[in-house]
C-alpha cells in the first residue's frame, strides 16, 4: 500500500486506543484495588487462622518488604501493569468454528498488508478511472493506487480474466467501461505473486454515483462466497473488507456491525455446499473501529454461524 496511507491508517488506529484511555484508567484503578483488597484480605486470613509456626515465613516476608519499600512499589508497579494489559482495548477478535475447523478473524488491519487472497470490492464495470469516476478514498481506490506503485496494467489483467464473465447489461452512457457485471462476479488478479480478486460489489449510475440494497448486499455476499470457492479462487486465507462501509448508498441505519454480521452469516452459509477458506479475515478500518465489540465478538460469530439466511 502507498506508504502515506499506511501512516495515516496505523494513526488512526493509535488514536483509536488513545481515545479510551478514560476507560483504560478507570478499568486499571478498579481492578488494581480489587485485587490488592483480595491479596490483604488472603494474607489476614492466613495469619489470622494458621498456626503461627505455619505462618512465620509469611510475617518474615511483611517485615522484610517493610524495611525495603522498593519491593511494594515494585509490587504495586507490576500489579497495575498487568491490570492495564488485562483492560487494552480489543483491536481483533478470533473465533474458532469446531464443527468446519474454519477460523473467523475480525481485526483492525490494513488489508495490503495480510497474507492469502485479498477481496477488493469494486464497482460493477470494474472500472479503473482513479479520481474521475473512483475515489481514492475507497478500496477500489486504494487497489488502484497500489496497481500504479507496481506500475502494473491492471485494465490488461482485467480484460483478459473479464472474457470468461458475461456482462448482465451494456450501458453506453456510463462514464467509464460500458459492461456491467452480475454484483457477485469475481475477478482474480496476481501482482507479483501477490493474489487478489475484484468482486463487481455496487452498481455505477451514468451520473457516476454507485448503489447497491440491502437484498442486493445480501445476494452478492452468498454469490461473491460461491465464486471464491471456485478451485482457481480457493485460498487457505482470504482477506476481506467490511463490504459497503464508505461511499456506498445504503441506508443509515444499516451499521458495520450489521454488514458484519451479514457477511459471517453468509459465509458459512455458504460454507456448508463448499467452504473457499480455513481462515477469514475480517479487516476493519480505523474510522470505523469505535463501532465494533471486540471481546464480545467471539460469542457472537458462534451464535451466527448456526442462524439460517432468510
Amino acid at each position: 500500500m502507498h506508504p502515506k496511507l499506511d501512516t495515516m491508517h496505523n494513526s488512526k488506529k493509535i488514536n483509536y486506543i488513545l481515545s479510551h484511555w478514560r476507560t483504560l484508567l478507570w478499568s486499571t484503578v478498579r481492578d488494581t484495588l480489587s485485587w490488592l483488597f483480595v491479596a490483604v484480605t488472603l494474607i489476614g486470613s492466613l495469619i489470622a487462622f494458621l498456626p503461627n509456626d505455619e505462618v512465620d515465613w509469611l510475617r518474615n516476608a511483611i517485615s522484610f518488604s517493610v524495611c525495603h519499600l522498593w519491593l511494594i512499589i515494585l509490587a504495586l508497579l507490576l500489579t497495575i501493569l498487568i491490570a492495564m494489559l488485562v483492560n487494552w482495548p480489543h483491536t481483533k477478535a478470533v473465533y474458532k468454528d469446531k464443527n468446519t475447523d474454519i477460523h473467523v478473524i475480525i481485526e483492525c488491519c490494513d488489508i495490503f498488508h495480510q497474507n492469502g487472497l485479498k477481496v477488493i470490492h469494486v464497482v460493477d464495470t470494474f472500472d479503473t478511472e482513479l479520481d474521475r469516476i473512483i475515489s481514492p478514498r475507497t478500496l477500489h481506490g486504494a487497489f488502484l493506487q497500489y496497481c500504479a506503485d507496481k506500475h502494473v496494467d491492471i485494465d490488461a489483467i482485467l480484460d483478459k480474466e473479464l472474457i470468461a464473465n458475461k456482462p448482465l447489461s451494456t450501458d453506453d452512457k456510463l462514464p467509464g467501461r460500458t459492461n456491467q457485471y452480475p454484483l457477485g462476479t469475481v475477478c482474480p488478479v496476481e501482482i507479483q505473486n501477490d493474489r487478489f480478486c475484484c468482486v463487481a460489489f455496487t452498481h455505477l449510475k451514468p451520473n457516476g454515483t454507485i448503489a447497491i440494497t440491502k437484498d442486493e448486499y445480501v445476494r452478492c455476499l452468498k454469490k461473491m462466497w460461491r465464486n471464491l470457492a471456485a478451485a482457481r479462487n480457493r485460498s487457505k486465507v482470504i482477506n476481506v473488507a467490511v463490504m459497503g462501509n464508505r461511499f456506498v448508498d445504503l441506508p443509515a441505519e444499516f451499521s458495520t456491525e450489521q454488514k458484519i454480521d451479514l457477511m459471517i452469516q453468509t459465509f458459512f452459509a455458504m460454507a456448508r455446499e463448499k467452504a473457499c477458506c480455513r481462515t477469514l479475515r475480517i479487516c476493519i478500518h480505523p474510522d470505523n473501529v469505535t463501532d465494533i465489540d471486540f471481546a464480545a465478538y467471539p460469542t457472537i460469530i458462534a451464535h451466527l454461524a448456526k442462524r439460517p439466511i432468510i
